[in-house]
């Protein structure tokens, strides 16, 4: 027995010794590995030292996070109209700009009868979810949030970042416009360093020809004799000018830039809640779209409110119809002489041709909608629809929208197009029309360039490249295209400044202190400042 456990631990000893020697082993190997790497690693760490002190700095802000908290540039404020709502209550809604990566919670503060707040969690929607996914370079846009508010609230309301009552700023929900009942508004997309008057009458008398009764234009910057005519259009409660400032550059970003087309989505949507209490059917379009007839030499006035009244009389549950594009060559008139609106006419239609024939081509669509069906307009297509209105594709062999395009080169095998029944009918429409415009009608006006429109297409073409490449640098915002050359028009820009207020750890921001003024150099509209606020940090 004894010699059993003698070799029994002589045993056990002599595999523990082998074990040790192991272990000692692949730790000794273990230590040879890590001081290599850890070498290898601070000679990177040197080398990249001596050869870029930046690099150090940028690979540590990968492991850092910058909490910015929510940060809601205020677009506008409207009460939610009765007859879209299918449950009693009242009902407001904010549309503000923001960062689509992170959630905004945003809480309504509104008085009860017992001088109490009421205070609800309002539904905040993206306004264009689903259409394209949130990167860093396009990570500002649109949104809307819907607020239950007590039902005697009919001024004013408080909005809060937090469901504590002193976070709470006063919004006061713009008023409805007195107007009749409309059945055809269009909103127009916002004007920037706009210069084209020639162009602009085109689409307002084409507009007015074929049924619409009122045409809103945002401004942000355009040509002095451009502003002057929208003027006497809104004198004659035709056109609505709506003033669209730049927004306030903040501490990391410049909204200006990072939102798709430089805010067409976030004008067009402030544009359907502005008319929504009078309109019937609001479209949206460019100055330089339009809707026609198939065959355009057989337009009549009013011919596009009965396009869009059969199609939705067609389509019963649609809220919104999505329009293919054509695009037809435009020729702006060549006048040698001195320009003025008496010696205008529309005969430079009669040159026209179609660059493509129908197709389905999913990127250049236009959008019209029944505004008491839908929330949203995405540019290119409808977004937030109510009470389950869909959104309907209109075959272009049935309807479509002509694009007017500056097309400036011989176009590779045109299609004549006969626009001379168009030219014939606005024509007659404008010689009662310039009439109206008094002394201004024989003042001389700038010349319609086309040089900074070639070179904006060509600045738009290589974006576009871009986007083909794993190496994107920017978003798709025409803005970055404007600025390569200068024109030396007298132009008027809208301008204003802004006020903060510090709600919990985000915050919101307003335009004040909106005016009409002489725009900075190239006809481009001055940056905002913040000119008052609630608290020593800016957003």
């Amino acid at each position: 027995m004894r010699r059993t456990v003698q070799r029994t631990l002589s045993i056990v000893s002599r595999k523990m010794r082998i074990c040790n020697g192991r272990a000692g082993s692949i730790g000794d190997w273990v230590f040879r590995i890590s001081l290599v790497f850890f070498a290898f690693l601070c000679g990177i760490a040197w080398y990249t030292r001596i050869i870029n002190m930046w690099a150090m700095k940028n690979l540590g802000d990968t492991f850092l996070r910058k909490d910015i908290n929510t940060r809601q540039i205020v677009l506008g404020s409207f009460w939610r109209e009765e007859r879209e709502q299918n449950v009693d209550g009242r009902f407001a809604v904010i549309h503000f700009l923001a960062d689509g990566r992170m959630e905004h919670p945003l809480y309504c503060f509104s008085i009860q009868a017992n001088n109490r707040y009421l205070i609800t969690r309002a539904t905040v929607q993206r306004i264009h979810r689903g259409k394209r996914s949130s990167s860093d370079i396009c990570s500002w846009a649109g949104h809307i949030a819907e607020c239950d508010l007590d039902v005697h609230a009919m001024k004013e309301f408080k909005i809060s970042t937090t469901p504590n009552v002193e976070d709470a700023m006063l919004v006061t929900p713009e008023a409805p416009l007195r107007e009749p009942r409309h059945p055809m508004v269009v909103c127009m997309a916002p004007m920037y360093i706009y210069t084209d008057w020639e162009i602009l009458v085109t689409g307002i008398e084409l507009w007015l020809a074929m049924g619409a009764t009122k045409i809103v234009v945002p401004v942000q910057s355009a040509s002095t004799a451009t502003y002057r005519i929208l003027q006497e259009y809104e004198k004659k409660g035709i056109v609505i000018i709506r003033h669209w400032p730049k927004w306030p550059i903040l501490s990391d970003t410049n909204p200006n830039g990072l939102v798709l087309s430089r805010g067409i989505e976030e004008s067009h949507v402030n544009c359907l809640f502005f008319v929504k209490p009078w309109a019937d059917i609001a479209v949206f379009s460019d100055i330089d779209d339009f809707l026609l007839p198939l065959d355009p030499a057989k337009a009549a006035p009013g011919d596009n409110l009965k396009i869009l009244r059969n199609l939705f009389a067609e389509h019963p549950r649609a809220g919104s119809l999505l329009f293919e594009h054509r695009d037809v060559q435009f020729v702006p008139p060549n006048r040698d002489g001195e320009q003025s609106l008496a010696n205008f006419n529309f005969e430079f239609l009669r040159n026209s041709k179609n660059k493509m024939n129908c197709n389905v081509w999913r990127m250049k669509t236009r959008v019209v909608v029944n505004a008491s069906r839908v929330d949203s307009v995405n540019m290119h297509e409808t977004g937030i629809h109510r009470f389950g209105y869909v959104q309907t594709r209109v075959p272009c062999r049935q309807a479509h929208f002509y694009h007017l395009r500056h097309s400036h080169n011989t176009v590779p095998s045109p299609a004549p197009i006969n626009m001379s029944p168009v030219a014939d009918l606005l024509n007659k429409q404008w010689s009662n029309r310039v009439q109206e415009f008094g002394s201004l009608k024989n003042e001389v006006l700038n010349k319609t360039s086309t040089e900074y429109l070639e070179d904006f297409d060509r600045c738009m073409g290589a974006i576009n490249d871009e986007h083909w490449t794993t190496k994107v640098s920017r978003c798709l915002t025409p803005h970055v295209c404007f600025s390569r050359l200068r024109r030396e028009v007298d132009c008027v820009a809208v301008a204003s400044d802004y006020e903060f207020y510090r709600s919990g750890k985000g915050y919101f921001m307003n335009a004040i202190n909106v005016r009409v003024q002489k725009s900075e150099t190239n006809c481009e509209s001055p940056v905002p400042q913040f000119i008052s606020g609630n608290h020593y940090f800016a957003p």
